[in-house]
Parts: C-alpha cells; sequence; structure tokens
C-alpha cells in the first residue's frame, strides 16, 4: 500500500468513525427535542435544537480543516447513523 492510500483509507476510516460517533447524539436528541416541545417547554427546546447545530457544525468544520476526504466521510458516517438511532427510538 503506497502511502497515499494509506493517507486516503485513514482520513476516509478517521472521517466516517468521527461522523458515525457524532450522529447518535445528533439524532437521538431529536426524540427529546420533541419531547420537550410536546411538553410545552420551548425555550428548553430550542436551546436543544441550537446545541445540536452547534455541535454539528464544530464538528464538521473539524473534518474539513484536515481534509476533503475527512469531511466527506464525516458526512457519510453522520448519514449512516440515522437509521440506526430511528431504529433505536422506533421510527422506522
Amino acid at each position: 500500500m503506497t502511502d497515499s492510500a494509506l493517507a486516503f483509507a485513514t482520513h476516509a476510516v478517521g472521517g466516517f468513525i468521527a461522523g458515525f460517533v457524532l450522529g447518535v447524539p445528533y439524532y437521538a436528541s431529536l426524540w427529546w427535542n420533541t419531547q420537550l416541545f410536546a411538553t410545552g417547554s420551548a425555550g428548553k427546546a430550542i436551546a436543544l435544537q441550537l446545541a445540536r447545530i452547534a455541535m454539528a457544525v464544530t464538528v464538521l468544520i473539524c473534518l474539513a480543516r484536515l481534509s476533503l476526504v475527512t469531511l466527506l466521510f464525516g458526512a457519510l458516517g453522520l448519514l449512516v447513523a440515522r437509521p440506526f438511532v430511528l431504529r433505536r427510538f422506533g421510527g422506522l
């Protein structure tokens, strides 16, 4: 394996894992967000929503600073986490 292929694989796997690890709490917090809105705690729900977005933007910016490959695979990991979390909370 050449150095460039190893670097690509390292960035791809690292980005995917980071995206997946980000995606699990990101999508799981949607359940809590819905519960807060349903119980009339709109202020807490909006704060949670802003925290979710800030967390995702921060992680994705960090991945983008590493490389484009890391960012793309991080976004893929974020998307792959969604069906796992939805299945856990009964969405699918």
